[in-house]
């Protein structure tokens, strides 16, 4: 006979040993991200290009700002001394590469946007890949992460955020 609470804990711990690993796992930022967006190609290059839609996509810690005609200046605040970026601004057979200034001693920063059309008709891959000489930068959750909010602006208009949010806890001063 079988005994079902065994078998539903063996399941559970089963379950949670997975989900720890998957937890634990650093994103690896030499991999590619890639996010489907229900935007034609044309619509996504158009909003990659737009130095405020970067600055909103990467998050509190990074400023985009036109530099001159197709080249943009990126600000990084790493916490310590801040990092300023310049990439001209590419259009590949592959989509977009924000290509930085290569420097005598290291190759630049190199952001690229790979487009595709999506399977059955459903919109555009995006696949971004960072290559910079600050790997801890521009990490793989950083990059899933502004393709994430790349399509919830495409899609939706707004971007998801806990920003502002009641959480219903009181703080500690509140008990």
């Amino acid at each position: 006979m079988i005994d079902i609470s065994r078998a539903v804990g063996n399941a559970g711990q089963a379950v949670s040993g997975l989900v720890r690993r998957a937890a634990d796992r650093p994103v690896d930022a030499g991999r590619p991200q890639t996010v489907t967006v229900a935007a034609p190609r044309a619509q996504v290059m158009q909003f990659w290009r737009d130095p405020d839609n970067l600055t909103r996509l990467f998050g509190d810690r990074v400023r985009v700002e036109t530099a001159e005609a197709n080249r943009l200046r990126w600000h990084w605040d790493t916490g310590g001394d801040p990092v300023t970026w310049d990439t001209r601004v590419d259009v590949t057979e592959e989509g977009l590469a924000f290509i930085g200034e290569d420097d005598a001693d290291a190759p630049g920063p190199r952001l690229v946007l790979a487009v595709a059309d999506a399977p059955r008709g459903r919109g555009t891959e995006m696949t971004l890949r960072a290559d910079t000489p600050a790997p801890d930068l521009v990490t793989g959750a950083l990059t899933f992460t502004a393709l994430y909010r790349a399509r919830a602006l495409m899609q939706t208009g707004e971007m998801p955020t806990l920003h502002g949010s009641p959480s219903a806890r009181g703080t500690e001063g509140d008990r």
